[in-house]
């Protein structure tokens, strides 16, 4: 099933995450109306195309770790 992959930047501090863009992943299956691999061809006036319409639950992955405070790295103890 296609499903996306979802980027975050994460905070040190509390954890929160900042979405910073997603790509799309094609499954390549002929069943699934997202994927490039589904034939456009695929139903007809009186039987409708009935393949999947939706993505799965998507990857979410961090990218990134940061200081809620981007000086902190200038500041010297």
């Amino acid at each position: 099933m296609c499903h996306r992959k979802l980027r975050f930047i994460k905070s040190t501090i509390c954890g929160h995450l900042t979405y910073t863009g997603d790509t799309n992943i094609d499954c390549g299956s002929t069943q699934c109306y997202l994927s490039t691999s589904h034939p456009e061809e695929c139903g007809s006036k009186n039987t409708p195309c009935d393949c999947r319409r939706y993505y799965g639950q998507p990857e979410r992955i961090v990218t990134n770790e940061v200081s809620p405070n981007p000086l902190r790295q200038y500041i010297k103890n």
